[in-house]
């Protein structure tokens, strides 16, 4: 397995494997990651942001999925984005090693806190993050979620 930094070839087979995992749990609705207009150009998108990252995972050559992380609106505040994985791919520990990466360069970036918009019914993702230790809140972080359709929200201090 091999991890890399996104490139612009990447981004429309990471576009099916996002949107098919989202499709496959049914929150393929308004207001959720499934309809990002950035889904066609991420390379591009995470290049020009200040702050943020994206990664690629790789099996034999084979793009698997990905996760980054990017600024929140929320102050001092880093959010891990998109972490989608093939069938495939899941359960191998690549969603952790992605997630340990963003972290790692969101603490370097000099973020205080890690926050995560997820899904109620992503329950292996839920478990991953409750496992290195994001707290589940009640309500979205600040005043402005990055998507209105998710329905639980997890933060890590990084202090």
């Amino acid at each position: 397995m091999k991890i890399r930094p996104i490139e612009p070839k990447d981004n429309q087979p990471l576009k099916a494997i996002i949107q098919s995992a989202i499709r496959e749990y049914g929150n393929d609705v308004p207001g959720s990651p499934y309809y990002d207009q950035v889904l066609d150009h991420l390379a591009e998108h995470y290049a020009q942001l200040d702050k943020a990252k994206y990664w690629v995972a790789e099996v034999d050559g084979e793009l698997v999925g990905g996760a980054g992380l990017g600024p929140f609106t929320y102050p001092n505040t880093a959010e891990f984005q998109k972490l989608y994985l093939s069938p495939a791919a899941r359960g191998h520990h690549i969603g952790h090693q992605l997630e340990t990466l963003a972290e790692k360069t969101a603490k370097e970036y000099g973020y205080e806190k890690f926050y995560i918009e997820t899904f109620l019914n992503y329950k292996a993702a839920r478990g991953l993050y409750q496992h290195v230790g994001f707290k589940q809140l009640d309500e979205p972080l600040g005043d402005q979620p990055s998507h209105e359709a998710c329905n639980a929200w997890y933060v890590k201090d990084l202090k």
